[in-house]
């Protein structure tokens, strides 16, 4: 019975993939249709017309088995060796440096947060 409700929850999650395809090839739109049907979703889950749950393990599936679907990165990586040796330096400043910055953006919004939460509940004591 899970099987069949993550079939169906992975089949939801890959329509609203399609909608976005299919609304960005009739409109065509600059945004890929991915991003549309990420929006589209984002959508209804914000207004309450679809339940979290209702994907929840389907959405599960996909996040355990996240590494599988970068290989063809890895393996297009791999056909693309001599550009690495030629950038490869480059490349790593630039991983390097976006990690970085990425991890401080993340790191400092969530500490004001955090320390915006506790604020607001703090003045609410007193």
């Amino acid at each position: 019975m899970q099987a069949i409700r993550v079939i169906i929850q992975v089949s939801i999650l890959c329509l609203f993939y399609e909608t976005g395809r299919w609304l960005t090839n009739i409109f065509h739109l600059p945004i890929p249709g991915s991003i549309i049907g990420m929006l589209l979703l984002f959508l209804l889950l914000s207004t309450g017309l679809m339940n979290e749950r209702l994907l929840m393990d389907g959405a599960s599936f996909f996040l355990q088995h996240f590494s599988f679907f970068f290989l063809p990165l890895s393996v297009s990586a791999i056909v693309l060796g001599p550009y690495f040796i030629e950038f490869g330096w480059k490349l790593i400043i630039i991983l390097v440096a976006s990690g970085l910055i990425g991890f401080l953006a993340t790191s400092v919004s969530t500490d004001r947060f955090i320390r915006w939460k506790e604020n607001k509940i703090h003045d609410r004591s007193h």
